[in-house]
């Protein structure tokens, strides 16, 4: 019986037609499955950095936004004198007469009520301003309005016990500035809140005083007889949040704003 003899292109054609072997197969699913890991991996790693991406811009927002309404509306702080519902020094200590079985109601030792001015302690900042925007169509207020700054404390959709940083606004002047109107959120976590004031003095009538020679104080209360009749020239807002990861540091963030009228309004 005579061999016979296949060409190279026929045996190739032959191979061609019993297909892929499975070592072939598997080395093809092996290439696939290692492409297909590597072009997740790259996909969800970009989701990963946009969302992070996003919540700092949204977080960055949100703090921008709340610093510049709070440098805004404090800008607009005005003390109101005699002529205006004002008194010409809240919070005067009265000398009392020790024939006078009666005492007044305003001596110390009584909370006074104070409709006008500025009292600030630490994170809690109240205050009187033209600083109320009407955006509701004959909306029956001013521009003025009793507005306050503080923490409070809440337990969030976590459970978690947070400090949150929230703003008072009341249209309807009430006999104390410190209380009553509407309350809302302005930024859900936050770690502290400081406002500082810068102090230049009372004026002295024929000097040359400079009001680079003041200085910064934590508190300014009008009730007071040392800040009666006036406002600081500046304050100076710091806030710090927590951090925004496990990994995160905390962030503090300062502005300062100039107020407008830091004399006793009397026209």
């Amino acid at each position: 019986m005579r061999r016979r003899h296949l060409s190279l292109y026929q045996i190739r054609r032959a191979r061609r037609a019993r297909g892929f072997t499975l070592v072939e197969v598997l080395l093809a699913i092996t290439i696939l499955a290692t492409l297909t890991v590597i072009t997740w991996t790259s996909i969800n790693q970009m989701f990963k950095t946009e969302e992070v991406v996003s919540e700092r811009h949204d977080r960055y927002r949100m703090v921008r936004l709340s610093m510049n309404r709070m440098a805004n509306e404090i800008s607009m702080t005005y003390l109101a004198g005699p002529d205006h519902g004002g008194e010409v020094i809240r919070g005067e200590e009265v000398l009392y007469d020790d024939t006078d079985d009666e005492l007044d109601q305003t001596g110390p030792g009584f909370d006074e009520p104070v409709q006008f001015g500025m009292i600030g302690r630490g994170e809690h900042l109240d205050f009187t301003a033209f600083g109320h925007v009407r955006t509701l169509e004959g909306e029956k207020a001013s521009h003025h309005a009793q507005i306050g700054y503080f923490l409070d404390t809440h337990t969030n959709e976590l459970g978690e016990v947070v400090t949150r940083l929230r703003r008072r606004m009341n249209t309807n002047f009430d006999d104390d500035l410190t209380r009553g109107g509407s309350v809302h959120t302005m930024i859900p976590e936050v770690e502290n809140l400081n406002f500082e004031y810068w102090d230049a003095g009372e004026p002295e009538l024929g000097t040359e005083r400079e009001i680079a020679q003041g200085r910064w104080v934590s508190e300014w209360d009008t009730t007071s007889r040392q800040f009666a009749g006036r406002l600081p020239t500046r304050i100076r807002i710091t806030m710090t949040l927590p951090p925004s990861g496990p990994r995160g540091d905390t962030e503090t963030f300062t502005t300062q704003t100039t107020l407008g009228m830091s004399e006793l309004l009397e026209y």
